[in-house]
């Protein structure tokens, strides 16, 4: 094996002190030419037959994080993301409690305490071709919109 000479190594060092950095400075920009891609939770989502919700239950989906509320009107699904920040929202004798931070919401999804901002928002319900519910969290709808099953 051949001994580099003074000027080589040099070279050599100077070469590889410009490149190595220009290399990883050319991955970077490459990663950030890159979409960070990540999947959510569905937003239109089958929820079940009508059946499966007789009238006078209320129903937490927690996959979903809905809740699914059957009365003699029909069925109408409220979210059970609290407005604060993003936690699910349980039910108690009053209404609806986050475990997070302690905002309050009545059966209506009203804010009865903060710090929600917002009351929780209800979502389409509707009943597809396979008479399937299904609810469409993309779209919110007036608390009084119940799907009809009559």
């Amino acid at each position: 094996m051949r001994k580099l000479s003074r000027q080589e190594f040099l070279t050599w060092l100077a070469w590889s002190s410009v490149g190595i950095p220009a290399s990883f400075m050319g991955l970077g920009s490459y990663r950030f030419l890159v979409p960070n891609l990540t999947f959510g939770p569905a937003s239109v989502v089958k929820i079940g037959k009508p059946e499966d919700f007789p009238p006078g239950t209320q129903i937490l989906l927690p996959d979903y994080r809905l809740f699914i509320i059957s009365g003699e009107t029909g069925i109408k699904a409220m979210s059970a993301i609290c407005t604060h920040l993003g936690c699910t929202v349980g039910k108690v004798e009053w209404g609806y409690q986050c475990p997070c931070h302690g905002s309050r919401f009545d059966f209506e999804g009203r804010v009865l305490r903060g710090p929600a901002p917002k009351p929780l928002p209800w979502h389409k319900i509707l009943r597809g071709p396979d008479g399937l519910l299904i609810v469409d969290t993309r779209l919110i709808v007036p608390t009084d919109t119940y799907l009809r099953l009559t």
